[in-house]
């Protein structure tokens, strides 16, 4: 089967309420998704992770990638990933936009190929086989602290075991937080602590010691992921609460050195950013080789990202939990059908050829961004 085609669509959708985390609030969500045609009349989705142009996204796969994947037999998906690595890493580009291009052709290619042979993709993956995941609560947006306990007090109702929290913002601010929202929802409830990125070292550390006084479940991205010193000495400082990131990172390379000095004790990647299945795939082997867990990034992506994150999981022999973002995302109205909801802290993995997924014209027409058309790539 060769791809024929591919299909770039630009979307955005404005929140009514930005979602405030540490370091900017956001005010649209975005995503390029990923369309490719066979000679076969199958068509497989994909999505890239976006956060600002997501017409960088589309040169890219436009100008960059569609000649080296057209023409392509769907089989060779690790070496059409390996291609398409290959022809921006010699001019420094290893990471950004090329692997976020490079992921929703990836995802759209483990769809099609699930579509061809009559199989989900979590099955053709022939990984752990789990039919449904542990699931916990992503993520409390950054509140008050009487606001932010309420809304995890809720979510534990509804039976949820873990639930995440945004922190990042100022040191005692983020202590008041996490003071009231343990006191919520009691010991039992896996609680953990979403910095973005909004710490220096010395911050980080002064939370992550009250976090362990708490017993809380993780500390998630407490500095910039470029700031190995600072990563060092958070871990040298707070030793009972795990240390988890990997949704800035984009490839092997960018974790070795996290898990070579065990920096890290869940790895995040994000399989819109960091390669598709493919690249995960690598990720998360070379993270097994360390014993350290796999728990995916999910965060403010689009459904297609959600449902492909799902079948990554589900074959992951590492896999520590699911992040389910409960927030209302209006990009999931994309989809011809909605995605599984969890239930009692567990998400059910979608069971149809490929992904799982379809679109929704009509509704796609609504998020296509303004001034923004459809793009074809031959």
């Amino acid at each position: 089967m060769k791809v024929t085609r591919i299909e770039v669509l630009e979307l955005e959708a404005p929140l009514e309420k930005p979602w405030r985390i540490a370091t900017f609030d956001l005010k649209s969500l975005l995503a390029t998704v990923v369309r490719i045609h066979s000679d076969e009349g199958l068509t497989g989705l994909g999505e890239c992770i976006v956060r600002l142009g997501p017409g960088a996204t589309r040169a890219v796969i436009e100008e960059v990638l569609a000649p080296v994947v057209v023409g392509r037999d769907v089989f060779d998906i690790e070496g059409i990933w390996d291609d398409m690595y290959r022809t921006m890493r010699a001019r420094g580009h290893s990471r950004g936009y090329l692997l976020e291009a490079i992921s929703g052709i990836d995802i759209a290619l483990w769809d099609l190929l699930g579509k061809k042979l009559g199989l989900p993709v979590a099955r053709l993956l022939a990984g752990h086989g789990r039919t449904e995941l542990p699931a916990y609560a992503s993520s409390i947006l950054l509140d008050t602290p009487a606001v932010m306990a309420h809304e995890a007090e809720r979510l534990a109702a509804e039976g949820y075991t873990g639930i995440k929290m945004k922190v990042g913002a100022a040191q005692n601010e983020d202590i008041a937080r996490m003071n009231a929202v343990r006191k919520a929802v009691g010991p039992n409830v896996d609680v953990m602590l979403d910095a973005n990125s909004g710490y220096d070292a010395p911050t980080a550390v002064i939370v992550g010691q009250h976090a362990e006084k708490l017993g809380m479940f993780w500390l998630e991205e407490p500095v910039v992921p470029d700031d190995l010193p600072g990563y060092r000495r958070i871990r040298d400082a707070v030793k009972s609460v795990r240390l988890a990131a990997g949704e800035g990172e984009f490839t092997v390379a960018g974790f070795r050195p996290f898990l070579e000095e065990g920096l890290l004790d869940v790895v995040q990647p994000d399989i819109a950013r960091a390669g598709g299945f493919t690249g995960c795939r690598r990720i998360a082997a070379f993270a097994g080789a360390y014993n350290v867990a796999v728990a995916p990034h999910t965060g403010a992506s689009g459904p297609i990202c959600i449902a492909a994150s799902l079948h990554f999981a589900a074959a992951t022999p590492g896999l520590l939990t699911f992040e389910h973002m409960y927030i209302y995302n209006p990009l999931h109205e994309m989809l011809a059908q909605p995605l599984p909801q969890p239930k009692s802290g567990r998400i059910a993995v979608p069971t149809a050829p490929g992904i799982g997924v379809e679109l929704d014209p009509s509704a796609v027409k609504r998020f296509l961004r303004k001034g923004s058309a459809q793009h074809a790539a031959s």
